[in-house]
């Protein structure tokens, strides 16, 4: 019986090592071994890979990172009866206990007791040939939908989340600045329900023109052009909402800026400084409504409900795929936005 697997380990600020470490195994009734089949590279990992602390937290390295992933189950615990092997999952990455203040408000995703996959420290995430979930975690997939758009609707499950907390309509307009994976899925997700009017930015012109695909009717690079003055030329009176996704400190001071007297600032992206700041006087005098977003509560399951029906499309966003061996390279890839990348990942199935 084969106790080793191949994982690969972030080790500090640039450097990724693949190496053989301790295959996991089922300990609890409710324990799932999964074989993981595709692993995407989300801007939390690469916030490890290029710094040593996030949010004034000290990265607590080696770690094996990733959390959005799909993956075929190995092997169950004796209680597990939902999921078998050979079943195809998308999986939460989010372990809840179920029973704290948080969890039975309805806030599974603010548990006090959480655990993430793929957080250094926490527990061991999906950059690895097997990790183990328990089965609540495991969302059997519906069988038109691929490996890979199982991996993507982790980060439109973010996207669903985070509109939920301005649900706009027709007659209104928003902003997304910073057009990554999270970034365009919000404008998949507002699009699907009616807002038409989209203002999009990035810093790397090719995301910018992907703004555009997924159904911005206008996008800018804030590194050549003053997008704030572009878009108020354009809607003098300001915007509904601002969903900031890239956690920089000048996407919220445009943001302040852009917003109409009663707008929502949706806070998703993660800062890499501790602080950030905000204009008192102009958010006192607009009174602006900030909202931070935590990860996501209980959508992956209508995020793979919307890419089955074919209501919101994802396929777009898988630019760049790997083998293992090769982590290094994706890492890099996508933490310099190499070759127009949006979504990088990593391929442990070929028929993913």
């Amino acid at each position: 019986m084969n106790t080793k697997m191949k994982a690969a380990v972030l080790l500090g600020p640039g450097r990724v090592e693949v190496r053989d470490v301790p295959k996991p195994e089922i300990k609890k009734p409710d324990d799932v071994l999964l074989k993981t089949a595709v692993a995407g590279l989300c801007g939390s990992d690469l916030h490890y890979f290029v710094a040593d602390r996030v949010g004034g937290e000290k990265v607590a390295y080696p770690a094996i990172v990733g959390h959005e992933c799909s993956a075929t189950v190995e092997a169950v615990g004796s209680g597990v009866a939902r999921v078998k092997p050979g079943d195809r999952v998308a999986v939460e990455p989010a372990i809840s206990c179920g029973t704290c203040d948080q969890c039975r408000g309805g806030r599974p995703h603010t548990c006090r007791t959480i655990g993430f996959i793929g957080h250094p420290g926490e527990k061991n995430g999906c950059l690895a040939e097997y990790f183990v979930m328990p089965e609540r975690n495991c969302l059997p997939l519906p069988a038109s939908v691929t490996m890979t758009q199982a991996m993507l609707a982790e980060p439109l499950s973010i996207a669903l989340h985070a509109y939920r907390f301005w649900p706009g309509n027709t007659d209104q307009a928003m902003a997304v600045l910073g057009s990554g994976p999270i970034g365009l899925s919000l404008m998949k997700t507002a699009r699907f329900h009616g807002v038409h009017e989209i203002y999009a930015t990035d810093k790397v012109n090719e995301r910018a023109e992907a703004a555009k695909k997924a159904g911005a009717a206008w996008s800018g690079n804030p590194d050549r052009e003053d997008i704030v003055k572009l878009i108020l030329a354009r809607r003098p009176l300001g915007l509904d909402a601002v969903f900031e996704c890239c956690g920089d400190q000048a996407a919220l001071d445009q943001a302040v800026e852009m917003l109409k007297p009663g707008g929502t600032l949706v806070f998703v992206g993660i800062p890499l400084a501790e602080r950030v700041s905000f204009p008192s006087g102009r958010i006192r005098r607009k009174e602006i409504h900030i909202q931070n977003v935590r990860r996501q509560n209980r959508c992956l399951e209508r995020a793979l409900d919307l890419i089955a029906s074919g209501k919101i499309a994802v396929d777009f966003l898988a630019t760049h795929a790997f083998g293992i061996e090769a982590a290094q390279m994706a890492f890099e890839t996508a933490a310099y936005r190499r070759e127009g990348a949006l979504k990088v990942s990593v391929k442990f199935q070929p028929q993913s």
